[in-house]
């Protein structure tokens, strides 16, 4: 398994052979979220990022594994593509998100209006418990992109990676929010590149997490019989 510090070794090193790739896939994201979440009215922003943003990130993780496994075939063919494919999918998993995030933003505006520590308490526990199940989730993408699964199955074998490697899925997640930061306040890096670099990392995360996984036999997922008794 990669240590978190050669995760983003190995990161950067992608980043650099690949730059024109990742530049240009994260612009493929941006030309299609920015207008409509800057533009739009908020209700509309919030069900258009639902609608469209998750097909998209599908899109970007697919172009950027294609890109990681040296596939032949252009990025904005392979990203248009694969967010065609993983409509539905990417529909799916985003408003299964923005629930946990309804959620949690109803928790603190109850706690703005009553202002009592019952209040505090609830809206900080829902915090913690939508965290953890957006946590869980990180390798959602990557199982379903890399290793052809369906979208509940991906989601069900996620939080058993997490529950098999705690430690090293929160020391990458908080990398991925520093590198993020970083790469927004530096004068030539820009917050736009953000989509590109997070499927890269996100990709290595889960190879690193798989990689001495007993889900895995070769490279292939290892489909798992029930027991018989």
């Amino acid at each position: 398994m990669f240590s978190v510090t050669a995760l983003l070794r190995i990161t950067a090193k992608d980043l650099y052979q690949s730059i024109v790739s990742v530049v240009a896939i994260s612009l493929f994201v941006s030309m299609i979220m920015l207008p409509g979440i800057l533009f739009l009215p908020w209700q509309l922003a919030i069900a258009f990022a639902l609608l469209v943003g998750g097909p998209v990130w599908f899109g970007a993780s697919k172009a950027v594994e294609a890109m990681l496994q040296e596939e032949k075939g252009t990025n904005i063919l392979t990203f248009l593509k694969a967010t065609k494919t993983h409509c539905f999918q990417g529909i799916a998993f985003a408003s299964f998100l923005g629930g946990f995030v309804l959620i949690v933003v109803s928790s603190w505006w109850l706690w703005a209006v009553e202002g009592t520590w019952f209040a505090f308490a609830i809206a900080c526990f829902q915090t913690y418990f939508a965290g953890m199940v957006a946590l869980s989730q990180l390798y959602t993408v990557p199982l379903v992109i890399k290793y052809g699964l369906k979208l509940p199955k991906a989601m069900f074998v996620s939080i058993k990676v997490l529950l098999a490697n705690p430690l090293y899925t929160i020391g990458a997640f908080l990398q991925l929010v520093l590198f993020a930061a970083l790469l927004s306040m530096t004068i030539v890096g820009s917050a736009l590149l953000l989509p590109g670099v997070a499927a890269v990392f996100v990709s290595r995360m889960t190879s690193g997490a798989m990689s001495r996984s007993d889900l895995v036999d070769n490279g292939d997922l290892v489909q798992q019989q029930p027991s018989s008794h």
